[in-house]
Order: structure tokens, then sequence, then C-alpha cells
């Protein structure tokens, strides 16, 4: 072999080698509350259909806004209509996905909600960071219509276990809105269901500031 040869091999391997541990270590470790935003946000745009998916290989680790784009889908079990929307699912390297359907994977954009009269309107299920996200503060949590089934469960970023989790079955009469208190770093995992047991964007949640 040449010495332009070797040279030419060992550059190539070296940016392998570079790119592989950027994939491994630095996109992983970005894959993380504490520093998730959508500059640093791995993800990368992709349309599938029914497979086995593993992050890595066939979709990049990052989180994902995942849209059904058939009348039915399947994402991690999730079942979905057409158009309905799971917010900042996150995608870990290696991770192993079954998806059905025709199922769009878009880089989610962590945009603030909006605050409007002291309330906050949370329409889409999934993930949410407060201080990024969601403003912190004390808050008073309802659904706008019980024909949904509510469950919501708050996080630190670096604890295990819940800090706190709430859950109404369809049809059960809430007397009064649930008090929580939202500080910087918690996630929220929203999820919401039909009669059908399907992943519903239908009815909001709302959280109202509580000024007592």
């Amino acid at each position: 072999m040449t010495l332009n040869k070797s040279i030419a091999a060992l550059t190539l391997l070296i940016l392998v080698g570079g790119y592989l541990i950027y994939k491994v270590f630095f996109v992983s470790s970005a894959i993380s509350a504490e520093n998730r935003n959508t500059e640093n946000n791995g993800a990368s745009y992709k349309v599938l259909e029914s497979q086995n998916i593993i992050v890595g290989r066939d979709i990049d680790p990052g989180y994902y806004d995942v849209k059904a784009l058939d009348s039915e889908g399947v994402v991690a079990g999730n079942k979905m209509y057409e158009n309905y929307v799971l917010h900042a699912e996150p995608f870990y390297m290696n991770g192993k996905i079954s998806i059905k359907g025709k199922i769009e994977f878009k880089p989610s954009e962590f945009k603030k909600v909006v605050k409007k009269n002291q309330k906050i309107i949370m329409k889409d299920p999934g993930h949410y960071v407060v201080g990024t996200e969601i403003p912190a503060g004390n808050y008073l949590l309802s659904r706008t219509t019980d024909k949904i089934g509510v469950f919501v469960d708050i996080r630190h970023e670096t604890k295990s276990g819940s800090l706190q989790t709430i859950q109404w079955d369809i049809d059960e009469k809430v007397k009064k809105p649930i008090e929580i208190e939202l500080k910087k770093g918690y996630n929220v995992y929203i999820k919401k269901t039909g009669k059908d047991g399907y992943i519903s964007n239908e009815g909001d949640l709302i959280l109202e500031v509580n000024n007592q």
C-alpha cells in the first residue's frame, strides 16, 4: 500500500470513528430534559411505514412529534387515529420500536405554551419540561371533558420515581381541580385516551395559575 493510500485509509478511519463517537456519546447524551432544546435535538424528519425500528439505524436519536398519517396507527403500543400527535417522544440510541401504519416522525420544537388569562391549555399528549415549555409555578389542573381518560405523571430529571401522578377515568366526576407544583426542570408526561383506548387529542387539560 502506498503512502497516499495509507494516509487516505487512516483519514477515513478517523472520520468514521469520530462520527460513531459523536452518535453514541454526544447525540445520546443530548436526550436529556436538562439540555433539551431545538438546537441540540438530534432528530431528523422521517416518514416510515409498518416495521420494527432500531434507533440509530432507521431514525436518529432525539425528540420527535409523532403523528399517525393513516386512519389507524400504532407506535410502541400507542394506538393513534389519523393526524393525532404525541409531543416530544424521546427515542434513545439502539432503542427498538414497533410501528404499524404510516407514521410521521418530526423533530420536536420546544416552544413555550401559550398562557392566557392565567390559564394554560394543554392539547397534545406527550412530554413537556417545566421552565422550557411550561412556566414554573403553582397550578390547578382540570380537564374540559370527562369523555377522555387522563394520566399525568410529574417527575424530576435527576431523581427516580414520580413526584405526583393524577389519573382520571372516563366519565369520572372530578369534584375539584388538583393542586400541582411545577418547578424548573420537572418533566410532565400527559396521556389522554378515548373509550376505545386510542390516544386522544380531543378535549384539553387546563393549568390555571393558583394564586392561593
